[in-house]
């Protein structure tokens, strides 16, 4: 018994067999008509389906097309090339040109074995490293309130400590005696700088504590004003060894007697911390 003879050939339309048709078999008989030529469309489409990707490892040929996930998509989602290309930018961000492919990155850091000393120094690059150190510089050695008692590295308590002016060059240029103040239970005034109020002062100088008198005189005279009482709040105790008087100079000026029993020592409200410096 003979088969068909199919060719992979996509028949338009299938012949219909007629009342009329005489029965003639054979490979070109009316009889198998229908069948060679649903034969000829099977065959075309077993090569047409054979041309495509299987659904197990395909292999993709021309340039085939996928939805573009978002780059928040986690997943097992195809990754377009448009996806690819977003990923990559956003990675590569304002690299310069000449750093922004694995290979040139890879030049760039040849056998250098410090590889964290060779991509800060690229990274600095991209800041004003200049502007930075001298604010840095800028910011060492001023006093700070710290909230905690604890000081963080790279800092340093204004305890009257002595420093090493080797390790902490830019802090020696503000205390060049190696010396900072004892800031512990002090307040901090602004430089007088010419204005007159406490013009006998200089940067860095201290000065003791004021006692008040509470009732005052009306003088048009030279009179003293004010007592300057002695570095410790221990102790009421006033001799005039222990204080200064300041000279009031001008007429109808309130003033205070130059000796009395009745003083006033004011501290204002305040709340403690711990006055720290960035060293170095």
């Amino acid at each position: 018994m003979a088969t068909l003879k199919e060719s992979a050939d996509w028949t338009e339309g299938i012949y219909q067999i007629e009342t009329t048709d005489p029965v003639v078999g054979g490979e070109n008989g009316i009889a198998n008509q229908q069948a060679k030529d649903l034969a000829n469309r099977t065959k075309w489409l077993k090569q047409e389906v054979e041309k495509r990707a299987p659904t197990a490892s395909p292999t993709f040929t021309g340039s085939p097309k996928a939805p573009t996930a978002a780059q928040t998509v986690n997943d097992t989602t195809l990754a377009t090339t448009a996806y690819v290309r977003t990923a990559i930018a956003a990675l590569v961000g304002s690299a310069p040109e000449t750093l922004d492919t694995l290979a040139e990155i890879a030049t760039a850091l040849g056998s250098d074995n410090n590889l964290k000393a060779v991509l800060l120094a690229e990274i600095a690059k991209k800041t004003n490293q200049t502007d930075f150190s001298t604010l840095r510089n800028l910011l060492i050695g001023i006093p700070f309130p710290y909230p905690t008692t604890a000081v963080p590295a790279g800092c340093l308590a204004f305890n009257g400590q002595t420093f090493n002016k080797t390790t902490y060059p830019e802090l020696a240029k503000k205390y060049p005696s190696g010396v900072l103040p004892d800031l512990r239970g002090e307040f901090i005034r602004g430089w007088d700088n010419g204005r007159g109020i406490d013009s006998e002062r200089g940067i860095l100088t201290t000065q003791a504590g004021t006692a008040l008198i509470p009732y005052l005189h009306s003088n048009n005279s030279e009179n003293t004003l004010g007592i300057a009482y002695n570095n410790t709040d221990t102790s009421y105790k006033v001799t005039n060894n222990t204080y200064h008087r300041r000279t009031v100079t001008s007429a109808n000026i309130v003033t205070a007697p130059t000796v009395g029993a009745d003083y006033t020592f004011v501290r204002p409200r305040n709340i403690s911390f711990q006055y720290i410096c960035l060293a170095g």
